[in-house]
């Protein structure tokens, strides 16, 4: 599996689409900066315009990303190459879906919190929100990250097709947020860690009250989340993962790719 994992690694350096990640993550990152006097923005006011923002990064990142790396050997069938090559199907299988997990879950953190440390060493964390629940925060996301990079492996090795991939990924994840807003909207009900979209909308929402800080009237964002969230963010997004990659890994080894 080493050799497989050198050699795909290459690739992924190499290849466009990874480039274009970076650069996506970039901009959804900063897009909220547009029209800011930057001399005033500290890394803890940053998060907070940024919102909804950073939930929908590793949403259609990770969907870009991991589908490339587990379905772009099934377009011109170069996979079969590997296994006739000698190489056990389990070994073909989890490189992939090691490197998946890998490069789209270190880019989105990467790319999120590279703009927040930039700005807290220019200006400050500031008085938006406190440091170490924010941190803890973006730790936790790590999880529903994880959970949606095993979604999108899964639903590669069913298809395989990395278009089919894509366009069955973004509807799923659209599909889902539109439910979550409809049940708020109309049953007062709303859903957190069930989804992944909804728990990693969850992490990066926050409950804001207006401060004095310094003479000065300042929003505050509470960045303290409730046990049972955590436990069930941790959980749901362990098992779903497990089952996702198990099953992906059933399918792949029964199908026929030749």
């Amino acid at each position: 599996m080493g050799n497989i994992i050198k050699a795909m690694n290459y690739q992924i350096k190499n290849d466009k689409v990874t480039y274009f990640c970076v650069l996506l993550s970039v901009f959804l990152s900063c897009s909220n900066l547009v029209g800011c006097d930057l001399s005033e923005v500290t890394g803890g006011s940053f998060i907070s315009m940024a919102g909804d923002m950073t939930a929908l990064l590793p949403m259609f990142v990770i969907l870009i990303l991991s589908v490339r790396i587990c379905g772009w050997d099934y377009t011109d069938k170069t996979i079969n190459y590997e296994i006739l090559a000698g190489h056990h199907r389990r070994d073909v299988y989890f490189a992939r879906a090691v490197l998946a997990i890998v490069w789209s879950v270190l880019i989105c953190l990467v790319c999120m919190l590279v703009p927040v440390f930039i700005f807290t060493a220019i200006n400050g964390w500031g008085d938006t929100m406190e440091f170490k629940g924010m941190m803890l925060r973006f730790a936790l996301s790590f999880f529903p990250m994880l959970r949606i990079t095993s979604q999108y492996i899964l639903l590669v090795f069913l298809t395989r097709n990395v278009y089919i991939s894509w366009g069955a990924g973004y509807m799923a994840t659209m599909f889902s947020m539109m439910i979550n807003m409809m049940i708020k909207e109309f049953l007062s009900f709303e859903f957190t860690w069930h989804f992944s979209s909804s728990n990693l909308m969850k992490i990066f929402t926050f409950n804001q009250s207006l401060g004095y800080v310094n003479n000065e009237d300042v929003v505050i964002c509470q960045t303290s989340l409730e046990s049972s969230f955590v436990a069930g963010t941790i959980v749901a997004s362990l098992v779903i993962s497990l089952i996702c990659i198990g099953f992906g890994y059933i399918f792949f080894k029964k199908s026929d790719i030749s």
